[in-house]
């Protein structure tokens, strides 16, 4: 609804001006105005806003953005790099705007990674709560048979619930086992846990969908922005209400 309350540091932050905690700090010291006029509070009815300006810079409107990298492995999903470890950030373009990225892969781990700059659909698509798909493609040492407890509402793993994990074979040999998985949710490494749980060692894991996001043929290390025709059907089928952008 266009009445509904939003956080107007929240906006600030999405235009890439700064953080959201910089953008409360910024509206206490009387640098940020509504419709031209200076505003003092943290939140405000959407429909109120024609413009919003922060050091008498009017922010243009944002519109949320997605784009699709396929990550190689020997990279994190982070933007800290500890030791000699290399940041996914490394391959986005210089061109490019600040974004964040939905989801994880770990550093042994290549395919689909989300970007986008709108860090409330990266916070939708994360929530196990909105049952977004994931799907894997997996390379496994291990005896298949091994397979059929793997597909259960429910695996408890040293303490960890998993939930729906549904596992496919595509090929069957013992030194190259081919999977294809699907997961609902995207607990740390959750993958890797139940197969070594159930006996297998990971050969190779490559995610190739999210949700309705697709990898192709993308080539590693590379990355594409969804097109906004596009984009607006996608988070109409997800029920995904764009809010946080002021139109």
């Amino acid at each position: 609804m266009n009445n509904k309350l939003i956080r107007l540091s929240k906006l600030i932050s999405h235009a890439g001006v700064c953080s959201r905690k910089e953008a409360e700090i910024l509206i206490k010291k009387k640098l940020v105005r509504i419709n031209g006029e200076i505003f003092e509070e943290f939140f405000i009815q959407k429909n109120r806003i024609k413009s919003i300006s922060v050091n008498d810079k009017i922010l243009s409107k944002s519109f949320t953005r997605v784009w699709i990298l396929n990550k190689p492995t020997g990279y994190v999903c982070s933007n800290r790099e500890q030791k000699s470890q290399k940041s996914l950030f490394r391959l986005i373009p210089n061109q490019l705007p600040r974004m964040v990225s939905i989801g994880r892969l770990d550093i042994n781990s290549n395919g689909l990674i989300l970007l986008t700059n709108n860090p409330s659909l990266s916070s939708f698509l994360e929530k196990p709560e909105n049952s977004i798909e994931r799907k894997y493609i997996v390379k496994v040492y291990g005896d298949i048979e091994n397979i059929k407890p793997m597909n259960k509402k429910s695996i408890f793993i040293r303490g960890y619930l998993y939930r729906d994990v549904c596992v496919k074979i595509l090929t069957n040999n013992i030194n190259n086992n081919l999977l294809e998985i699907k997961l609902n949710e995207g607990k740390n490494r959750e993958i890797r846990k139940i197969l070594n749980h159930y006996g297998f060692k990971v050969k190779k894991l490559t995610r190739i969908s999210f949700g309705p996001f697709k990898l192709k043929k993308l080539e590693k290390g590379k990355i594409i922005e969804v097109e906004n025709f596009n984009l607006r059907k996608i988070f109409k089928s997800l029920r995904f209400n764009d809010e946080n952008y002021f139109r």
